[in-house]
């Protein structure tokens, strides 16, 4: 029986001056976590870091990892530099790609493409702000190889990517093509290429759901929830310090989980709990509770044990 262990996290997002996130602190506690609990390897869903390189400290802070770190690519990774730029800084071997790791295939996706009258055009410079109903797709090559990285994988498979794969609802963003992406997923498990957990950031969101006996797990943001409306609950010390804080309700603690499989079927998620900085919730901020699919911003990562069928 093959097992694995790996830490995973979301939506750092490392924004000197711009974000309250204390980006740096934070990606220690996730390292000192990867190593308390011996993990093989850890992930970061994406929206590390918004320029890598304006900020490349927390590059640098990377090779302090006591694990290997992957990443997928986030919306908000390349808003201050260029694809290949960013490809390099996170020694990612292309947008997407898939990692055998102890007996298990752990396939990457890059959900940040958009559609246009012209084609299809990868994330870059803040250029899919224009596009709200069409971003977030997976272009064809890209289903071409998932299909393939499913299909060939002679392990248990589990998919990373930023946007979900899972929910699409007003307001609550998602893949937008994710019914095709779930129609190669039940077409591997029903070749017996079994695809037991999907993992997601970008929505700063605790949820898990299960479908077609897959479990669906929107990991929550490891530094704060996005407030549409702003408010002026923070010290004028702090707000006067980042450009971002009045639309931020900010976690206290690094967010992650850790996460057990065995090829037998079991999912074990060990979660994190923290609280708000300064106390100041979602709800307090005057923002409507829960998001567009549904769901409330807590500030934590929750546990759960599944033993797929």
């Amino acid at each position: 029986m093959a097992q694995v262990k790996f830490l995973v996290f979301a939506d750092l997002h490392h924004y000197p001056g711009v974000f309250c996130t204390d980006a740096r602190r934070r990606l220690k506690e996730l390292f000192a976590r990867a190593e308390k609990e011996k993990v093989d390897f850890a992930v970061s869903l994406g929206d590390f870091n918004h320029s890598v390189g304006t900020f490349p400290e927390l590059i640098e802070d990377l090779k302090e990892s006591p694990v290997p770190v992957y990443h997928v690519m986030g919306n908000h990774d390349t808003d201050g530099a260029a694809l290949d730029e960013v490809l390099k800084a996170y020694n990612m071997p292309a947008e997407y790609y898939y990692k055998d790791i102890c007996g298990f295939r752990f396939i990457m996706l890059d959900t940040n493409y958009y559609k246009h009258h012209g084609g299809i055009t990868h994330f870059q410079y803040r250029n899919y702000f224009d596009f709200p109903n069409s971003r977030e797709f997976l272009p064809d090559e890209e289903l071409e190889f998932l299909d393939n990285a499913l299909m060939s994988s002679p392990y248990p498979c589990v998919l990373f990517s930023h946007a979900s794969l899972e929910r699409r609802a007003k307001g609550g963003a998602g893949l937008v093509n994710q019914s095709v992406v779930r129609q190669l997923i039940r077409k591997a498990n029903d070749a017996g290429k079994k695809v037991m957990l999907s993992c997601n950031g970008h929505h700063h969101r605790d949820n898990i759901r299960i479908l077609d006996n897959v479990v669906y797990f929107d990991v929550n943001s490891a530094s704060f929830d996005w407030l549409n409306a702003p408010h002026s609950l923070f010290p004028e010390e702090l707000r006067n310090a980042y450009e971002l804080a009045d639309h931020q309700a900010i976690f206290t603690d690094a967010l992650s989980a850790v996460v057990t499989l065995d090829s037998d079927g079991l999912v074990k998620i060990e979660g994190s709990k923290s609280d708000f900085l300064h106390g100041i919730t979602r709800e307090m901020s005057g923002n409507q509770e829960c998001d567009g699919a549904g769901r409330p911003c807590v500030a934590e990562v929750q546990s759960a044990m599944f033993r797929l069928l």
